[in-house]
């Protein structure tokens, strides 16, 4: 049972419908699309409109304020550039320092069980993350995409060591001149692998992927597809587990395909369990060719984590990059630095 979690945790954190895949979703208008013009206003109307843009704006400031002040610390979406696009526009992500209940567990984890180092990591995105949505309906570590997780998690350990202290290090061959450098790990460095611009163009919309395999000479109707989030993750995971406990076969490629489909996971392990069924039904009945092309379409719309750093090269002046490394372990991402001695040799 543990090689087949490893397995499923492996494919599911690497990659990243409700019940039924929509056939007739539409595409969101692009934000330009939207507010490229100022409308003809009247000078009652144009008038009504500052007021209330000037009274949001102080609401939102009033809001963000005492977020601040609660220990909360806004994040620039900028940061995290193509990636922002991925998230409704007026989501505002808040970041605080690690707790001390955060680095205990973390000091404690076992690094050679992966289904340990998945709630660990999901723990510290729980308690230092915080999402303002500005609607009744709120958000949580749950929403966040797979890919951004190590990101979030590098973000929060910058702030918990704000002076620079703890820095992870390694020495590694400069990529183009060969020189020995010095690589450091933070958020800036990670290098990531993103879809094509005009595929984002194309079929990105609505907080979704919608697609025509028509479009590329496959006769199937159009498809809609969900980025993966922790929470799904989380929730494909404990069912695949409790299905492996009970002795049931796990189809693996199934689950490649289940992170892109599934959209709203059931609370209910009942009612996941039915969604879950309804959708391997659906991929059950997938063509040869329908199946080689979803394997492309997700291979080209996924946002891939690599673990590679970018970094300049102070020989050569040019881009370096290098395998992440920890030296000392995961462990190290979150190491206060006791200045207690060592008890025994183990």
């Amino acid at each position: 049972m543990n090689n087949n979690y490893d397995d499923l945790e492996s494919q599911i954190g690497a990659m990243g419908g409700e019940e039924e895949l929509s056939v007739d979703k539409p595409k969101k208008l692009k934000h330009k699309e939207l507010y490229g013009q100022k409308a003809d206003l009247s000078k009652n109307e144009e008038d009504s409109l500052n007021a209330f843009l000037s009274k949001d704006k102080s609401r939102r400031e009033k809001a963000e304020e005492a977020t601040i002040s609660s220990g909360w610390i806004p994040i620039d979406r900028e940061q995290m550039g193509i990636r922002s696009m991925f998230y409704p526009e007026s989501w505002e992500f808040f970041i605080k320092p690690a707790t001390t209940q955060a680095i205990k567990n973390w000091t404690a984890i076992d690094e050679e069980r992966i289904d340990q180092v998945n709630r660990v990591f999901n723990e510290a995105v729980k308690m230092c993350l915080k999402i303002d949505t500005h609607e009744a309906q709120g958000a949580g570590w749950a929403q966040v995409k797979s890919w951004d997780r190590f990101w979030f998690i590098l973000k929060i350990r910058e702030y918990t060591f704000s002076k620079g202290e703890m820095k992870i290090e390694f020495t590694d061959a400069c990529s183009e001149c060969g020189e020995d450098m010095k690589y450091t790990l933070t958020s800036d460095s990670l290098f990531y692998e993103f879809p094509d611009d005009d595929l984002i163009e194309k079929y990105w919309g609505d907080g979704c992927w919608t697609i025509d395999p028509r479009e590329y000479d496959v006769d199937w109707d159009p498809i809609v597809l969900y980025t993966p989030t922790l929470g799904k993750d989380d929730a494909i995971i404990e069912w695949a587990t409790a299905r492996g406990r009970a002795g049931q076969k796990i189809d693996e490629n199934f689950i490649e395909m289940l992170v892109w489909m599934l959209n709203n996971p059931s609370k209910d392990p009942q009612m996941l369990d039915r969604q879950i069924q309804k959708l391997y039904a659906e991929y059950k009945s997938w063509t040869v060719d329908m199946y080689s092309f979803m394997r492309d379409v997700v291979k080209n719309i996924t946002i891939n984590p690599s673990e590679k750093l970018r970094q300049t090269c102070p020989h050569c002046s040019m881009e370096a990059t290098s395998t992440v490394q920890f030296p000392n372990g995961i462990k190290e991402l979150f190491n206060a630095g006791t200045k207690a001695k060592k008890f025994g040799s183990r």
